[in-house]
């Protein structure tokens, strides 16, 4: 049986000085083809931001839109624990205000399951579609037969995917890999497109690979060659001549970590400028204040270590300062001594991409892990 429909979220815009994300989103079009919706998107030109563990929360999405991401894909959460009652997946999940064109990625292994974590997150945050996680090769979730382990049996895959569609009416994409240690991924892909999916999105490495290579855009557009949904391509766009290329063929395009450190990405794809020193730096400490805000304190900075040293990175400095920040002085001081950049200087605030700092993460009801004592 369906979830009951939540009431609409309200058209809000993100506020912000690079302006909000604009064109169609994923679930625009009311009850039209949820299959079409995609098709637009990807007529409208630009790239989406990939779901990262560990990374796409928030404050980096609302980043990434900002500077012109067409969508963005949360974090994985996990269909069993979000059956189970735990609220866990819904904080991961949870969209900032105004948030919109939001993608929530779950792994599964049981449509069972799948189809009830999709109605928690539905009634939850009305988000513009749900996908389902194929591709992530940790072995924690491989070992529950989620994530890349799903290109082993297609059929189950594709009740999965069946089984969202039917508990919730959202599109239904999946994100899936090449293969395990080979490029064999046309089969299950068909299997998941026959079950309703309206999009495919490929990381152009097999799950052996993991992040290492070239990821292979020619085995990306014979999989799309094959199905009638678009289909999005992930791996080694980094500048507007790759972003051409896949354009080119057809394709979408989605960065994952080419992104990290660089929310800007979205609009250099499009031919826009690379940004200054100091526009890295606004940006960074924009990133810095919103995750302190959005977590609820200074306690949550050690998380985003990984980002503020791939921003440090983007300029070419050492990123050894940056990765011992737990303050947001410490990450002030930081840049001072290694770019000679204030982040808190009239000239260099001017250039935050966005006005309004993210209220603290709302706290969904509902039973939470427990935490083993020590």
């Amino acid at each position: 049986m369906p979830a009951p429909s939540p009431a609409p979220p309200p058209a809000l815009t993100e506020p912000g000085r690079a302006g909000p994300a604009r064109g169609p989103s994923p679930g625009d079009g009311g009850g039209d083809d949820p299959r079409r919706c995609f098709a637009r998107l990807l007529a409208a030109d630009g790239a989406a931001l990939a779901p990262m563990a560990g990374y796409t929360d928030a404050p980096f999405r609302r980043l990434a839109r900002a500077y012109g991401a067409t969508w963005a894909v949360s974090e994985m959460v996990s269909a069993r624990a979000l059956a189970l009652g735990d609220a866990t997946g819904l904080a991961i999940s949870a969209p900032h205000p105004g948030e919109r064109g939001l993608v929530l990625q779950l792994f599964a292994a049981d449509p069972g399951e799948a189809a009830a974590a999709a109605g928690r997150l539905f009634v939850a945050f009305a988000p513009a579609a749900l996908d389902l996680n194929m591709g992530c090769p940790v072995r924690k979730v491989v070992q529950r037969g989620c994530g890349v382990e799903l290109m082993r049996d297609p059929g189950r895959a594709a009740a999965i995917v069946a089984a969202i569609g039917a508990a919730v009416p959202l599109p239904v994409t999946a994100k899936t890999r090449l293969g395990l240690d080979r490029v064999a991924a046309r089969e299950v892909v068909s299997a998941v497109v026959e079950a309703g999916a309206a999009a495919i999105a490929v990381h152009g490495r097999t799950a052996t690979q993991k992040y290492a290579g070239e990821a292979d855009w020619d085995a990306i557009a014979e999989i799309a060659a094959a199905v009638d949904v678009p289909v999005i391509g992930s791996g080694d766009v980094a500048d507007a001549t790759a972003y051409a290329r896949a354009r080119a063929r057809g394709l979408g395009v989605m960065v994952a970590r080419g992104a990290l450190g660089r929310p800007w990405v979205f609009r250099e794809l499009l031919g826009g400028a690379a940004p200054s020193p100091q526009e890295v730096v606004a940006v960074s400490w924009r990133h810095a204040r919103d995750h302190v805000a959005w977590y609820g304190g200074e306690r949550a900075l050690p998380r985003l270590r990984g980002q503020l040293a791939a921003y440090a990175e983007r300029l070419g400095v050492a990123r050894g300062a940056f990765v011992r920040v737990a303050t947001l002085e410490d990450l002030a001081a930081a840049w001072r001594a290694a770019a000679g950049i204030d982040p808190v200087a009239p000239d260099v605030a001017a250039l935050d991409p966005l006005v309004d700092t993210l209220p603290r993460c709302p706290r969904p009801p509902g039973r939470r892990r427990r935490r083993p004592r020590a």
